[in-house]
């Protein structure tokens, strides 16, 4: 099934709103996050992106170019496991690298199968969970990559 990769813009809100209400797992409080929190994100502090597959978005994310947060990741369940997930954390973090963060960080719920990609992906758990959820780092300093 042919799908396109690429930067989000602020006309996706929609189908970001879409996936990220159709997940099971990490599942937000609606209006907890406002649409210009979601602009400002992939517009001013960082970059987004959304995979379309057949008219629709069916997978995002999101990445914070001043504090090195990964802000989002999300794949409708409708479209997981067709590798949508890895393609966005891949184009993600080579964006981030681009622009020489020393360092990202996200958080994810203790019992979310996402606690499985990130490790998977190279990330590392730093610390006890808070709050119900763990925080995984990476390191993006070519030293620390070779050591």
């Amino acid at each position: 099934m042919a799908f396109t990769l690429r930067q989000a813009i602020r006309t996706d809100l929609p189908g970001i709103w879409s996936v990220r209400y159709a997940v099971t797992e990490n599942t937000p409080t609606p209006g907890r996050i406002s649409d210009e929190e979601v602009i400002e994100a992939i517009e001013q502090t960082g970059r987004g992106w959304v995979v379309e597959q057949q008219g629709g978005i069916v997978a995002f994310a999101i990445g914070n170019v001043q504090t090195g947060n990964i802000w989002a990741l999300f794949v409708h369940p409708n479209a997981q496991g067709l590798g949508h997930g890895g393609r966005l954390h891949d184009e993600m973090l080579a964006w981030l690298r681009s622009v020489k963060l020393p360092l990202l960080w996200l958080t994810t719920g203790v019992t979310t199968r996402a606690c499985g990609f990130y490790e998977r992906k190279g990330w590392r758990k730093v610390g006890e969970p808070e709050g119900g959820e763990f925080r995984y780092e990476m390191n993006l300093e070519p030293e620390a990559a070779e050591r």
